[in-house]
């Protein structure tokens, strides 16, 4: 008698959720979004209006796409952001557990507040262009990245400046990308962190940072 062909269990897949800076769209992702399929990973490259929606709206929006796309079908989440998307990441875990979570690649975070923010937010084009989530970064003391809890989870950092004392933008102090210094990128409780040569935008071009984002995911490390 012929054996029956033992039934396959279906293998549940890895996602990654991407999430852009504000007044950007997700396809500023979608060079790291290609380089995640290629690896193998299904992803999420969400979309938002920093200029219409709160970041309470957002993550709900965010919370119900994961819920209908995902479900229980992923062996691991793993998040990579940019900028303020990385706050918008970090609102959301603090109010929503995850039981496969994975890791969290920050790039370009300003996990500290912005003095950027807080200098442009003297004009008053500053809140008409940015809207309400160019207001959660401004204060260092009250912004929503100071009060929010770290996230948990593996996390890493990817900053950009050029590695000197001094940035690429002479209104802030120290090593800068242009609109996030270094320092307002770290974050207590970061498993690694790394610098790389590049402009706050650009960033998310550069092979460099691709590949980073990769080995963290992969590894837990950067490529130092």
């Amino acid at each position: 008698m012929k054996k029956k062909s033992p039934i396959k269990k279906k293998t549940k897949d890895t996602w990654v959720v991407l999430l852009h800076g504000i007044l950007r769209t997700p396809s500023s992702m979608k060079k790291i979004e290609h380089a995640l399929n290629e690896k193998g990973y299904k992803t999420i490259n969400f979309g938002y209006s920093s200029r219409n929606e709160s970041v309470k709206q957002v993550t709900g929006r965010l919370h119900r796409k994961i819920k209908r796309t995902i479900g229980n079908e992923a062996e691991r989440v793993h998040f990579v952001t940019h900028s303020f998307g990385t706050i918008i990441i970090r609102y959301y875990l603090a109010h929503n557990q995850m039981k496969r979570l994975g890791k969290f690649v920050m790039i370009a975070p300003p996990n500290k507040g912005s003095k950027l923010a807080r200098i442009l937010g003297k004009l008053p084009l500053y809140t008409w262009l940015l809207g309400s989530a160019g207001e959660k970064v401004k204060e260092v003391t009250t912004s929503l990245p100071h009060i929010l809890k770290k996230p948990p989870c593996e996390f890493g950092i990817i900053a950009g400046g050029i590695g000197l004392p001094i940035g690429l933008n002479p209104l802030l102090k120290g090593d800068d990308d242009g609109t996030v210094t270094v320092e307002e990128a770290k974050l207590k409780g970061m498993k690694d962190f790394i610098l790389l040569k590049g402009q706050h935008s650009s960033l998310l071009l550069q092979k460099s940072v691709i590949n980073n984002v990769l080995s963290f995911l992969e590894k837990g490390i950067f490529l130092h």
